[in-house]
């Protein structure tokens, strides 16, 4: 009897995680100056002459602290972009930046829903010319946190991504704990039969 109470227990719990919301009220705004602020210190890094980092001594520890203001899959791909390891040493590649939101100029901030809000700022310059600027951002573990960057050129309704959305691999894990949450409450089940 203990044993089957244990797993409604568990089955009912699972059922209520899924569904109950979190509040984005608890968590405010995400702090886009603070993020932007950071996100601009991993491309500023101070380097020798031949473009090694001084600041980091390997790409693992440069990987986890990128990996504290944006989600895995961006992550990696700026550190694919802008960074190389070789003899032990991690270098900078010599390439223009990231597209980075200007805090000092007006940005328009919306909320998708509880938990992302997005923000773009149209910008102008001689490599884009007029683009606008587009940042998603996800509340996860507790903090706001970088899930997508890009730019838009406007005016030849082109859209070069900066990076690709994380969207669809966030549907695939779900999924997939939810799957695997399930066979184990069946196996369970057909164990204690």
């Amino acid at each position: 009897m203990m044993k089957k109470l244990s797993a409604v227990l568990v089955a009912c719990l699972v059922v209520i995680g899924m569904a109950t919301p979190v509040f984005a009220d608890n968590h405010g705004k995400p702090p886009v100056e603070e993020l932007e602020k950071q996100f601009n210190e991993f491309f500023t890094l101070e380097t020798t002459d031949e473009g090694e980092v001084k600041k980091y001594d390997s790409m693992d520890r440069l990987e986890e602290e990128i990996k504290s203001i944006m989600v895995w899959p961006l992550a990696d791909q700026y550190l694919e972009t802008y960074f190389y390891e070789e003899n032990d040493k991690l270098y900078l590649k010599a390439m223009d930046g990231p597209i980075k939101l200007d805090t000092d100029m007006e940005y328009h901030m919306e909320k998708v829903d509880a938990n992302h809000y997005t923000v773009t700022q149209d910008r102008e310059n001689q490599q884009y010319g007029k683009y606008t600027v587009k940042i998603d951002y996800s509340y996860e573990a507790g903090k706001w946190v970088f899930e997508d960057r890009r730019h838009i050129e406007r005016g030849e309704g082109g859209e070069m991504p900066d990076t690709s959305s994380t969207l669809p691999m966030k549907a695939i894990s779900g999924i997939l704990l939810t799957a695997a949450g399930a066979l184990l409450l069946v196996g369970r089940k057909r164990l204690n039969a």
